[in-house]
């Protein structure tokens, strides 16, 4: 059986949970995770895959650790899952 894991949604990406800041997902890997959502919450593969990888601009973290892998990365059982936008910035 797939895990249980809890996603934490990007304000961006919310208006595809109805809102929802943390829903729940199944998988066993990041992209199992995201076909779960995309299940659910229509859009959300659109939102993070293109080309088959992860969006540019995009990271995921599992239990807070970057995932170098992308879509193929790892998901253990009752983890945080976190879609990070890439985060730009310069000194003022």
């Amino acid at each position: 059986m797939p895990a249980d894991v809890t996603v934490f949604v990007p304000v961006g990406m919310r208006p595809l949970t109805g809102g929802r800041r943390v829903v729940s997902a199944c998988g066993r890997t990041v992209s199992e995770v995201v076909a779960d959502l995309e299940t659910n919450y229509p859009g959300f593969h659109e939102s993070l895959v293109e080309d088959g990888r992860l969006r540019r601009g995009l990271t995921i973290a599992v239990n807070s650790v970057e995932q170098p892998l992308g879509l193929l990365a790892k998901v253990p059982e009752r983890a945080e899952v976190h879609i990070l936008p890439a985060m730009a910035g310069g000194v003022v």
